[in-house]
């Protein structure tokens, strides 16, 4: 999905699309920081043709089944508010899988499987007890949709009133985020179903409001104003001419800052898709927050390797957390080691008072599978870092920051049934009413050697596929 807007600097219609952080017009070539993306921002969906198009083409229509007198008395542009939310659903199964045996026997084995797909998901923000379009479906993602702006919208457009609040469309998200079942050969012990990284707006949807008059009769229809089909409705008109919006903006307007280090001004590499943004000149690193760039801290493990070995600098959240359970807290890594065992034997005097870290990849990824294996054994390793606070990073590769804190912390609670073996029933049974308490959470870049078609980190000596990232 693209969002119309005018750019800031030379005022041609550009189109930014959903997922991008960073704005560069095609016309005048300047780069801005969209601001409040992970914030609820309203939008506009323009109807297709206008009233009076689609009016004549109903009249017709209906006089071709009974052909009374019938004329258009009057007709509105009405706007419904849906809340739409996007995001990634990250699914982990636990159970059996039964087959035949070569000697024709039924037999199973233990499964354990991650499913991680994309989620769209549109509901009414108004009462829609009469209405009859509860989801705007997958076609709103090929639309294009505009800023909310009431003169835009037309000003005399009727806007329903939202009802459905905020934490109300939160509930209801997540309600709707279904746990799969077994089906055929599968049966299904545990299961866990995780959003990450939902991302909430108000779209306002078009709708035309007509009262047909025959005979002295009057009949009320609303035409969806995409489709152009009749759905089933009503609403009071009367009441929505007299507690209309007006110009108030329900959420968030989208604005733009410059995409400049706040700290010296040089301007930050274009990168679309990145959160957080290294500054090459004074090495500081900034994150877009509420309008304005906020300081993001961050340290870097320096590679022990020859002076002219080349490394990629990929970025992890290392969180330090307490697993909290009802019966127990598993706070040292003893506990940690207790819950999830490694095959060999470990210095009970090294890893009886250190915190438990989990380490979550914050660059942008291609195949969610083979990074999250990756992310669980380093987690599960455990390891100590050299780490730095540089003054200067212009000769480090350094990869882009994708992932921001806050979705970090949920991709951490997906991560406990990435580490849990399918055959372990203590650890699924803590691991399912297991939740995570955090007390420290740090932008750690380690560095990788490229080797064939791997990221070979330097002192874990763990494996990337490359094709396995997005990287620039």
């Amino acid at each position: 999905m693209n969002i119309a807007i005018n750019c800031p600097q030379c005022d041609a219609e550009v189109d930014l699309a959903e997922e991008d952080t960073v704005f560069r017009c095609r016309y005048c070539g300047s780069t801005l920081k969209p601001t409040g993306r992970n914030q609820v921002q309203s939008f506009f969906i323009s109807p297709q043709e206008t009233a009076q198009k689609i009016g004549k083409a109903l009249v017709r229509a209906l006089k071709a089944k009974n052909p009374k007198q019938l004329h258009i008395a009057e007709h509105h542009l009405l706007y419904a508010p849906y809340w739409r939310v996007t995001g990634m659903i990250f699914q982990w199964l636990f159970g059996r899988k039964y087959f035949r045996a070569p000697g024709g026997d039924k037999s199973w084995k233990d499964l354990k499987k991650l499913r991680a797909t994309p989620w769209v998901h549109t509901f009414p923000a108004f009462d829609a007890s009469k209405w009859g379009l509860f989801s705007l479906g997958l076609r709103v993602q090929a639309l294009k949709i505009w800023p909310f702006n009431k003169q835009e919208m037309g000003n005399d457009s009727l806007l329903l009133k939202q009802t459905i609040s905020f934490k109300e469309a939160i509930d209801h998200a997540q309600s709707s985020i279904t746990k799969q079942g077994g089906s055929g050969s599968l049966q299904v012990h545990m299961a866990t179903s995780e959003l990450v990284g939902e991302r909430y707006s108000l779209l306002y949807f078009p709708f035309y409001y007509y009262t047909l008059k025959s005979n002295g009769r009057k009949t009320v229809l609303i035409v969806d104003a995409l489709s152009h089909k009749v759905i089933k409705g009503s609403v009071d008109i009367d009441e929505l001419k007299t507690d209309s919006l007006g110009s108030k903006i329900p959420y968030k307007p989208l604005n733009f800052i410059p995409y400049n280090c706040p700290n010296c001004g040089w301007e930050f590499s274009f990168r679309p898709h990145t959160t957080i943004h290294f500054c090459k000149s004074c090495s500081r690193a900034w994150q877009e927050r509420e309008g304005a760039y906020v300081a993001v801290s961050y340290k870097i493990s320096l590679h022990d390797k020859p002076a002219k070995t080349h490394c990629k600098y990929l970025a992890f959240w290392r969180l330090t957390a307490t697993i909290k359970t009802p019966d127990r807290e598993y706070k040292t890594l003893t506990d940690f080691y207790d819950l999830f065992p490694l095959p060999r034997v470990l210095n009970q005097e090294a890893i009886r008072n250190r915190n438990i870290s989990f380490y979550i990849p914050a660059f942008r990824i291609k195949n969610v599978i083979i990074v999250d294996k990756f992310a669980a054994r380093l987690t599960q390793m455990q390891p100590t870092f050299a780490e730095s606070e540089l003054d200067s990073t212009e000769e480090l590769d350094l990869s882009d920051i994708w992932l921001p804190l806050n979705e970090a912390k949920e991709m951490a609670h997906v991560l406990l049934y990435s580490m849990t073996k399918e055959t372990h029933k203590k650890t699924k049974e803590v691991v399912k009413k297991a939740e995570l308490q955090f007390m420290d959470t740090t932008l750690l870049c380690l560095p990788f050697m490229e080797k064939d078609f791997y990221l070979r980190e330097t002192q874990t000596d763990l494996a990337l596929q490359t094709n396995a990232l997005d990287l620039d």
